[in-house]
């Protein structure tokens, strides 16, 4: 049976695979109880629980404080089941793609369609805001764009509401890593200003094509940098710019709130009304303050002999950056990264045990893929897998496949997306770090089971996808 001839609940006939994630799949469905297409977004528990309430949890919640935001620019929940161990969440479907699917194919948009992209968006989560809902993921992967131009925010899965506490499930950071605000990138949690600033940084790639703080480089480089404020100079400038920069601000405090994005946007896009001294216009001559200092500190700790930017030596006690995990907590200080282990994964008796030597494929794919042990403890250890365009054009996307050594396993991953047949696996971009420029390179990383105590060897392939 194909799984166009699955029936899913009992009404949800399963028509195609429009989406996938780590945890998830999104299926295009006809209900035919109603007569209408419907998207099933299909959660599946990553580490197999017994129980499920790993995967139902989530759900519920997501569907919960989804069904909150009724607003013409949000995705619509219908409803929320359980069936065979998966839970699926019934959501509007919307044909469209992407913002980063977009902008891959496309390149930046003008500064007017991001603008009003940007309010439109910006006015559905005020709505969640003034609702208690904290998005939790705001970025370009989350932003859908239909052929007429209608933009709307979806997935709610790390939403919460204000005030509520997730439960503890071994994910500590959450959220897309290049596009999180600066207090839940060093841990401390986030609150509206942290989706203001994910807005943010989602609109400066629709305008730069590329994130504020660079995506090729270690995830937990880009971590650092954004705890750090330190911002890419953008090099495009006006009203739009000002207004983006200002969202950017690394204090929480100095952002402007949801609903003032909505009136700044709206503003930027007239510029005659901003010069004629409307309301919006003093809010942005005072971010446009704010803005160039972010300018100026950008420009002066990233400078290039080419004249492109490159990271320069970290302050003496910068920020430190901590992302939880199953086997313990990777704390990012400026140097290299350590592994802290939680009490009850990793005995205090455990030690270091040596490496293996870096793993290069040699294909002729156009892309090379770096595989490189980081961090190791008694049973386990942390990877990381470097992935370079070797092309003189621009690659869309990529995907590095190996197998894996006996009695090795993936435990967690981050800014790839798994897929698994046996021991062969295969990981890809997850969106924002899809593009590569010639030359350019993205990371993605991972913390591996080892039981022997020894990491494999590892040979890998890559290629475009």
């Amino acid at each position: 049976m194909t799984f166009e001839d699955h029936v899913v609940s009992g009404r949800y006939r399963l028509l195609a695979e429009i989406g996938r994630g780590a945890t998830s799949v999104v299926w295009q469905a006809d209900d035919e109880r109603l007569d209408r297409i419907v998207a099933l977004k299909q959660l599946n528990d990553p580490f197999g629980s017994a129980d499920g309430a790993d995967v139902c949890e989530p759900a519920i919640r997501e569907a919960r404080l989804a069904s909150r935001i009724d607003h013409p620019y949000a995705i619509g929940v219908h409803d929320v089941f359980e069936e065979s161990g998966s839970m699926y969440l019934v959501l509007e479907y919307l044909p469209s793609r992407s913002l980063t699917e977009l902008l891959a194919d496309r390149g930046p948009m003008p500064p007017d369609d991001v603008a009003r992209l940007g309010e439109r968006i910006a006015s559905a989560l005020a709505v969640a805001h003034a609702k208690g809902v904290l998005h939790g993921d705001v970025s370009p992967n989350n932003v859908l764009v239909a052929d007429e131009g209608v933009a709307k925010i979806t997935d709610f899965g790390y939403s919460r509401a204000l005030g509520e506490e997730l439960s503890d499930h071994g994910m500590g950071v959450v959220g897309t890593p290049a596009f999180l605000a600066p207090e839940v990138a060093a841990g401390r949690g986030g609150g509206f200003p942290s989706d203001v600033f994910s807005l943010g940084a989602t609109l400066y790639m629709a305008l730069e094509g590329r994130p504020p703080f660079g995506t090729g480089m270690r995830t937990t480089s880009v971590l650092r940098r954004i705890v750090q404020g330190r911002l890419i100079p953008p090099t495009h400038q006006g009203p739009l710019t000002e207004v983006v920069l200002g969202m950017l601000g690394n204090d929480p405090g100095g952002r402007p709130t949801m609903d003032e994005v909505v009136e700044l946007l709206r503003s930027a896009v007239n510029v005659g009304d901003r010069q004629a001294g409307r309301s919006p216009r003093r809010r942005v001559r005072g971010l446009a303050a704010a803005a160039a200092c972010l300018t100026v500190v950008g420009a002066v700790v990233w400078t290039g002999s080419d004249g492109t930017p490159e990271p320069q030596a970290a302050s003496a006690h910068p920020p430190a950056v901590a992302i939880a995990g199953p086997s313990g907590v990777i704390a990012v200080p400026d140097g290299p990264v350590t592994v802290l282990p939680r009490p009850s994964a990793v005995p205090p008796s455990s030690r270091a045990v040596p490496s293996p030597a870096p793993e290069t494929n040699t294909g002729r794919s156009g892309c090379t893929a770096h595989f490189e042990i980081t961090s190791v403890w008694t049973d386990g250890a942390q990877a990381l897998v470097t992935v370079h365009n070797d092309r003189p054009t621009r690659m869309a996307g990529w995907v590095v496949s190996w197998k894996l050594p006996a009695e090795n396993d993936i435990r967690q991953l981050w800014s790839g997306t798994l897929s698994r047949r046996g021991a062969s696996v295969a990981v890809r971009d997850v969106g924002w770090n899809a593009l590569l420029e010639p030359d350019g390179s993205a990371s993605f990383g991972m913390i591996l089971a080892v039981p022997s105590g020894t990491p494999g060897r590892s040979d890998l392939t890559c290629r475009q996808s």
